[in-house]
């Protein structure tokens, strides 16, 4: 698996990721389903990462990998919401809980958007820009 000296050190790398992932989990305080969702959604990507960038196919689809490193930690911000709820709602027996905005499925989305619009921003900003020109006098 592992052919070149490279695939280790970025092997490497993707398992300190993981464990700062967790480490700075358990600084924010997070409660334990919280913690191992976040780290184990952070494993899955930076396997699959891994996995894609050892056969070299990253070379267009980053960007789409940097939004949903920001989708991993989708669940921190419920956490956020629910330790910030002060009281839910009740109607008819029924309990509505209405999250902050910042919870929102829309609002995620848009979290999970903006780095790959400008991951691919920057692809396409790198792709044309002027060529030196090599002409001889």
């Amino acid at each position: 698996m592992f052919k070149k000296p490279e695939e280790v050190i970025m092997a490497i790398l993707a398992l300190l990721w993981v464990l700062l992932t967790y480490f700075l989990c358990r600084c924010a305080a997070m409660p334990i389903h919280t913690l191992l969702f976040i780290t184990l959604f952070t494993f899955i990507w930076a396997v699959s990462f891994f996995l894609l960038w050892q056969r070299n196919l990253t070379r267009f689809i980053w960007p789409l990998f940097l939004g949903l490193l920001v989708a991993c930690w989708w669940p921190a911000l419920d956490w956020l919401a629910e330790k910030n709820l002060l009281l839910p709602q009740v109607a008819n027996q029924t309990l509505i809980i209405n999250l902050p905005w910042y919870a929102t499925w829309t609002a995620k989305s848009i979290y999970a958007l903006v780095p790959v619009i400008v991951g691919y921003l920057i692809m396409w900003k790198l792709n044309h820009r002027p060529k030196p020109d090599i002409s001889m006098p």
